[in-house]
């Protein structure tokens, strides 16, 4: 889609105040900003939408500048994206159509193919060959395209680490513990606010200046997690970018720990029942479940005051001040 926007245009999107460059490049299209309650497209993932109802000669791009600078051009190309592929673009719909299977799931192609439109305009492929080139991708290549594009870190994040050809994550780290986001290629997706591995590269990315490639794992504490390369790069005390792949950036030796599962790493035991929790799993607590009662971790039995009596916790009746075992050892 790309191909459908001029060199020259391309670089105005890239480097002048975006909503001048596409009023000036696109009429009669409108750029308004509204406040954030306001902006709230229900198909459109980031901050803003594309509006044809209103006047179908006319169209809007709505987008909300509670955000930083490069947030709010990437919202606006990603829009005019939208635009493309409703004019020139318009021959690409049926294959969205068909790739998508339905119209639900055409929507959500729609939405990917901008989102890849604005991250392509923001960090073009030739940038990523002048920087990247042959080498194997490292924090600090994210940090140099950073210096030479208007693109935000989620932006860059996602381009770089689709760049190689094999499995390769770029993970912004803003907050000690957890990944902030996580751009992926060749793996599954890793949501935002999980916890890192407790004393791995990337949970001490945010207090390193920088580390070498050492093993850590990615998906930590849920299913599918495994072992791969991790290197970080402090950028300030609230960023540091990581780039975890499946093999090294130094060139040294390619072997990989494997990642044992989470459940491997604790040994727990039923709230209800008192067995051992060893079978099964549970994304939602991130544990196993109970060989007896298959109960897992998310929920606990209420427990039982002790007992005055006894000094135990033991069931009780409603209202009584005495456990039922010391109850039934009361003279009658």
């Amino acid at each position: 889609m790309i191909d459908l926007v001029s060199g020259e245009v391309l670089e105005d999107l890239r480097n002048e105040d975006p909503v001048t460059a596409v009023e000036l490049h696109f009429s009669p299209v409108r750029v308004r900003c509204l406040p954030p309650a306001q902006v709230a497209g229900q198909d459109c993932s980031v901050d803003g939408y594309y509006e044809t109802n209103v006047d179908p000669d006319r169209p809007l791009i709505l987008y909300s500048d509670d955000a930083v600078a490069e947030r709010v051009r990437f919202t606006i190309i990603h829009e005019l994206g939208h635009h493309i592929l409703s004019t020139s673009g318009a021959e690409l719909l049926d294959d969205l159509d068909q790739l998508g299977g339905s119209a639900q799931g055409a929507c959500a192609v729609e939405e990917l193919v901008c989102h890849q439109f604005a991250g392509g305009v923001l960090v073009p492929s030739q940038l990523l060959q002048e920087v990247i080139g042959d080498e194997s991708v490292t924090p600090q290549h994210v940090l140099h395209l950073r210096e030479q594009t208007n693109a935000s870190w989620e932006a860059l994040a996602v381009q770089v680490a689709n760049y190689p050809d094999h499995n390769t994550a770029v993970v912004l780290v803003r907050d000690l513990g957890v990944v902030s986001f996580v751009a992926a290629n060749g793996l599954v997706g890793w949501p935002r606010s999980c916890a890192v591995k407790p004393g791995g590269v990337l949970d001490r990315a945010l207090r390193l200046d920088a580390t070498t490639p050492r093993s850590d794992v990615y998906r930590y504490g849920l299913t599918r997690s495994e072992s791969l390369f991790c290197v970080t790069k402090r950028v300030h005390a609230g960023l540091a970018v990581a780039v975890m792949s499946s093999r090294r950036g130094d060139g040294g030796l390619s072997m990989l720990d494997r990642a044992e599962p989470a459940w491997k790493e604790k040994e727990e035991f039923c709230g209800w029942c008192n067995s051992e929790r060893d079978v099964g799993w549970c994304d939602a607590c991130s544990g196993r479940k109970c060989r007896s009662c298959e109960r897992c971790g998310c929920g606990q039995p209420i427990q039982n005051p002790i007992c005055s009596g006894c000094h135990m916790s033991n069931p009780r009746r409603a209202g009584a001040e005495l456990c039922v075992d010391c109850e039934a050892d009361l003279p009658s």
